[in-house]
């Protein structure tokens, strides 16, 4: 009796795992315990660190495990058309690249890496598998505790009682002083992340009667914790969407500015650091002008460039210590603060027209889902798009790397990853239902 109620719950364990959901349920999880574990191993001054790096880095292995686990576990029994494939590629092709770039280089430690090949086989799993509304709800309540977690964990570093991942030190609201990351491990990160969360809010009251509540509640926690993080880039992303949002919902609105809305913006939201360094070109501020020190980075991989054909340099020897700075902040950096010039080293030029290929597919097909009433992917893709030019939100951190500072695999940004697959492939099951709709109402 004792072993047939242990294999039922076994099996119904097994069933609950196999739900979408459920990775991003335990993606949050873990996403908490790793920077729990890594901020209590941080070394502050007058403070001795209860736990060790040691423990950060076994911790990341084992997390990692269990989301490959989880992710393998998905049931992915829909089927595929020809669109489909599109979009799984062009999210997978970055990855392939850099696998094909590895192995040129004799990368062969790091392409048995279990963090690559989560993020090489994540699109094609999501893709597959079933996302009904049950689902879609309870991702929706997975992002809010998210949101809920990161403001928390911000407020708490602002307050200094517990210690940041990154000191980056910046005049925001709450005086000069540490930004605050809240769960992730830099402010960037933190702010793009609550920026996506601020969207998917916002989208929540407007087109979720029946969710308004919770949509005002993830909408009001995220603008918080964007507000803290005093990412200028993301505050003027933010207040963009929040006038798409609104003029969107007029009962009024004009065809050739619904039409003109995803053009605005890709090119004065995205394209907001292109701008402002070019105003700053002009009227001298230095920190504009070199988009706050960036263009060192991008100006020292330029004059690299013959180093990356054909195959960029691989994962091993992209961005050791002193790589383009002798001293100070950029120093240490993995990365040149862009995505598309990160692939370039790492992968040559076809690796950095695969990251271009990504997002001209996205922008494409979600401007095409925005003219149908459906705004979340256009304004998810554009914040992917503007923190690539800055950031790098799609970096694979692989962990365990020789003279390798910030060793995050997974726990960086590849959560709000997953999500933006998932919005696109519900975005495009939503288009094709009604293109489908519509053709039984004029039948």
């Amino acid at each position: 009796m004792a072993n047939w109620k242990l294999a039922k719950k076994s099996k119904q364990f097994i069933e609950l795992m196999r739900t979408p959901s459920s990775l991003f349920a335990n993606y949050f999880l873990l996403q908490v315990i790793v920077i729990v574990i890594y901020l209590g191993s941080r070394e502050r001054d007058g403070y001795e660190p209860p736990l060790s790096n040691g423990m950060y880095l076994g911790s990341i292995a084992i997390a990692t495990l269990i989301l490959t686990i989880n992710l393998l576990l998905l049931n992915n029994n829909s089927n595929l058309d020809k669109k489909d494939y599109v979009y799984v590629f062009s999210f997978s092709f970055p990855i392939i690249i850099l696998y094909l770039a590895m192995f040129a280089n004799h990368d062969f430690e790091s392409m048995q890496s279990l963090t690559l090949l989560f993020i090489l086989i994540a699109p094609l799993i999501i893709w597959k598998s079933n996302i009904d509304k049950n689902q879609i709800e309870k991702i929706k309540k997975i992002v809010l505790y998210f949101s809920i977690t990161n403001t928390l964990f911000a407020i708490l570093q602002i307050l200094k009682v517990i210690p940041v991942a990154q000191l980056n030190i910046r005049e925001g609201v709450s005086g000069i002083g540490d930004r605050p990351t809240g769960i992730l491990f830099n402010a960037f990160a933190m702010s793009y992340a609550s920026l996506i969360c601020f969207a998917i809010g916002l989208n929540m009251i407007t087109n979720n009667k029946n969710r308004k509540n919770l949509g005002w509640i993830l909408t009001i926690s995220s603008g918080l914790s964007l507000i803290l993080s005093g990412t200028r880039t993301s505050l003027w992303l933010g207040f963009l969407i929040c006038i798409v949002t609104f003029v969107c919902n007029k009962r009024k609105i004009s065809t050739l500015i619904i039409n003109s809305i995803p053009a605005f913006l890709i090119i004065i939201g995205a394209g907001a650091p292109i701008i402002l360094l070019f105003i700053g070109m002009k009227n001298g501020n230095g920190d504009w002008a070199t988009i706050n020190g960036r263009t060192q980075m991008w100006s020292c991989v330029e004059s690299k460039i013959s180093d990356y054909f054909p195959f960029g340099i691989g994962l091993d020897d992209a961005f050791p210590p002193q790589y383009c700075a002798e001293s100070g902040w950029f120093s240490n950096l993995r990365h040149p603060e862009n995505m598309f010039l990160l692939a370039l080293v790492e992968s040559g030029p076809i690796g950095f027209l695969s990251y271009v290929w990504l997002f001209m597919f996205t922008l494409w097909v979600s401007s095409k889902a925005f003219l149908k009433k459906f705004e979340l992917p256009l304004m998810i893709t554009v914040i992917f798009t503007l923190s690539s030019l800055i950031y790098v939100p799609l970096f694979h951190y692989l962990p365990f790397l020789a003279d390798r500072p910030a060793d995050r695999g997974l726990f960086n940004f590849h959560f709000f990853y997953l999500i933006w697959i998932w919005v696109l492939k519900v975005n495009k099951n939503s288009l094709t239902n009604d293109s489908q709709e519509k053709i039984r109402t004029k039948r």
